[in-house]
């Protein structure tokens, strides 16, 4: 039996004051949308609601307008339906808009009693947005003065990011909150690490396909020094190889450098397998390519098992 057989749709809420960024942050790790220069703002109207599906699990991101009329709405008429049911919550903050620092800090509180109110087991986060556009010299001050407004008198546990579109920053974010709204780290996570034991790869990672890291393997390199740019390449490519493959239930691609074995395997469960390898330690087991690539594909049907 599937450990993340749900049949229920879990939501998650991203709110924030207008033109936070909140559309942009959901098209960039959905779609892979990145912004190119001043691309024209289109503010939200009531709400908007994407629909995605993490390692099986459905999930729908509602994002709500940031016009004070909506907000007002959203945290007292129609508090019952939004705030029911959520499973994360994401209040976004403009990094750039500090004057604006107390109504948003007005808003969070509220939505924070509604949240508190109606779905009290749900995770809250907060995303400094747009830190690009701070000044180096001037972030931690920015952060400083936008921390010491919202968490005051904070009564729920509140894990924050600073987070930028343009960076891999949103991307580890958004991650998180995915992988634990889904459980995949309670579920998938230690079924890598034994794999990874067993087969001595040097880096692993589970993806979203649109890019966005769901769990985070400790104790061995991790992906830093591969740029989203470089996994987007990868993306792209076995997304290509499965457009044009008869077989349209998974794909896969091997590919090397230098030092280091790639294999990718994106699977029909709605995540992607990213494991490496060094070309040394293979030599030293004697393990030949083609009996390692068995392995991953069938440990990636062994994930799609459970994701099932």
């Amino acid at each position: 039996m599937s450990y993340l057989a749900k049949k229920e749709v879990y939501k998650i809420l991203i709110l924030g004051l207008q033109a936070s960024g909140k559309t942009t942050i959901i098209k960039t790790v959905t779609e892979g949308h990145i912004p190119i220069g001043e691309e024209q703002y289109h503010p939200t109207i009531d709400y908007e609601r994407k629909r995605i599906a993490i390692a099986g699990q459905e999930i729908v991101i509602f994002d709500l307008g940031g016009q004070t009329s909506f907000l007002d709405r959203f945290t007292d008429g129609l508090s019952d339906l939004i705030f029911s049911g959520v499973k994360a919550l994401i209040f976004v903050v403009d990094s750039k808009e500090i004057k604006d620092i107390t109504l948003a800090k007005y808003y969070l509180d509220e939505s924070l009693k509604k949240l508190t109110q109606y779905s009290p087991t749900a995770s809250a986060y907060v995303f400094q947005h747009k830190i690009d556009l701070i000044p180096g010299n001037l972030k931690d001050e920015v952060r400083e003065t936008i921390t010491d407004h919202l968490f005051v008198g904070i009564p729920v546990h509140l894990r924050y990011f600073e987070t930028s579109v343009f960076t891999n920053s949103i991307f580890r974010a958004m991650g998180e909150v995915f992988a634990e709204t889904a459980g995949v780290n309670e579920n998938l996570k230690p079924l890598v690490d034994t794999f990874i034991q067993h087969n001595d790869a040097e880096m692993a990672q589970i993806f979203t396909t649109a890019g966005v890291p769901l769990i985070k393997i400790e104790n061995i390199e991790n992906f830093e020094h591969i740029s989203l740019t470089e996994i987007r390449k990868v993306f792209n490519a076995v997304a290509q190889n499965l457009a044009n493959s008869t077989d349209q239930s998974s794909s896969s691609i091997f590919f090397e450098s230098n030092n280091r074995v790639f294999i990718v395997n994106f699977t029909e469960s709605g995540f992607v397998l990213f494991l490496g390898f060094q070309k040394e330690k293979l030599l030293e087991k004697h393990e030949l390519l083609p009996s390692l690539y068995s392995k991953v594909l069938a440990f990636s049907v062994q994930l799609a098992n459970l994701t099932e």
